[in-house]
């Protein structure tokens, strides 16, 4: 609403409720443009046994949100909502299907899926709306670290984590900070300006890969998928793995930090909590039985299945799910409240009428 409650204020003994403007309008608001171009292939091979599409794509997304200052007068207000941005992505997409075996009462069905993916921030300004600076910060640890974890520079990705460079300790267990030019300096002594790109929370590679096999009245059904290439900020590890704090710690709090000596920094954003996220993922397994119906006009169909949802991951991500968000300014912060995922079991009866 453009409008919102103020004082109220008293007409002719009587006190009347106000409305004043609650932001600068803007009638040139509309919804965002996609502009999308797409080569495709789709193929049929051994007589339908494998089947498949290649797909590259590239997508300008125009008139984003962002929130831009203005001065006032002549606005009332110093800031307005205002459709500028552009982005782009491109990549390709390729999926195939495949008939493995069929032979007898058994058949094996797989299909793979294969993306990428290149993110590009075009603009952010326009003729009307500018920024002070190329970039925009995003993303936030919150307290008592309080600082920014991305930045997004107008002509590069979104997602790049943005912060200190941490390449070791001192002998007393205090950070010791790499410069954009290769100087070290202690955290202490470390500037905004020694700030740099420490990795990206956006995945540049996306795999899946399903099966589905069938002998007699059996089947079973196997889902798993992947991201690779891409960065995760430890939000536990930042916070909880640090011997100096007085609440609640992870077990390796106390361990040596670069294999040297034992933290003694407070709790701070740097490169140290920033991991590699790849990860490979088995979704869900489940296992079925039809079973034969006979001399039956309501009861048309009978199976029962077992299945386990989040079954297995495969990682060296140390938090509790490389599956972390990805979506808006910040990908890849593994935030530090949150509920973890759980595996789920679950047995089930299926009536077919």
């Amino acid at each position: 609403s453009l409008l919102e409650y103020s004082d109220r204020i008293l007409i002719n003994g009587e006190w009347r409720q106000t409305l004043v403007p609650a932001r600068n309008p803007n009638p040139d608001l509309r919804w965002e443009k996609k502009l999308e171009t797409n080569i495709g292939l789709d193929f049929s091979i051994f007589d339908n046994r494998i089947d498949g599409s290649i797909d590259l794509y590239k997508r300008n997304t125009k008139d984003l949100l962002w929130t831009y200052s203005v001065p006032t007068p002549p606005y009332l207000y110093n800031s307005m909502l205002a459709k500028v941005g552009e982005m782009e992505n491109k990549g390709i997409e390729v999926q195939i299907n495949a008939l493995i075996i069929k032979k007898g009462q058994f058949s094996w069905n797989s299909s793979v899926s294969f993306s990428t993916n290149n993110n590009k921030l075009v603009s952010l300004t326009n003729d009307l709306f500018q920024l002070d600076n190329d970039y925009i910060d995003a993303g936030y640890t919150g307290d008592p670290i309080q600082t920014n974890t991305h930045r997004i520079i107008i002509g590069k990705s979104i997602g790049d984590f943005w912060g200190y460079k941490s390449v070791d300790v001192d002998e007393n267990g205090k950070w010791l900070i790499e410069t954009p030019e290769g100087d070290t300096v202690t955290y202490e002594e470390a500037a905004p300006e020694d700030k740099q790109i420490l990795g990206n929370g956006l995945p540049k590679y996306y795999l899946g890969w399903n099966h589905t096999f069938r002998y007699r009245n059996f089947d079973f059904s196997l889902v798993m998928h992947g991201a690779f290439g891409f960065q995760i900020l430890n939000f536990q590890r930042m916070y909880y793995e640090n011997p100096t704090i007085t609440y609640n710690m992870l077990e390796g709090a106390h361990d040596k930090v670069y294999g040297k000596t034992r933290l003694t920094s407070p709790q701070a954003y740097v490169s140290y909590y920033i991991e590699d996220g790849d990860y490979w993922k088995i979704d869900n397994a489940t296992l079925g039985y039809n079973l034969k119906i006979k001399n039956t006009k309501v009861v048309k169909a009978l199976r029962i299945y077992a299945s386990v949802m989040n079954l297995y991951t495969i990682t060296k991500y140390k938090g509790i799910d490389p599956e972390v968000n990805r979506s808006g300014w910040d990908p890849g912060n593994d935030n530090r409240d949150k509920y973890p995922t759980t595996r789920t079991y679950t047995v089930g009866l299926n009536v077919t009428f």
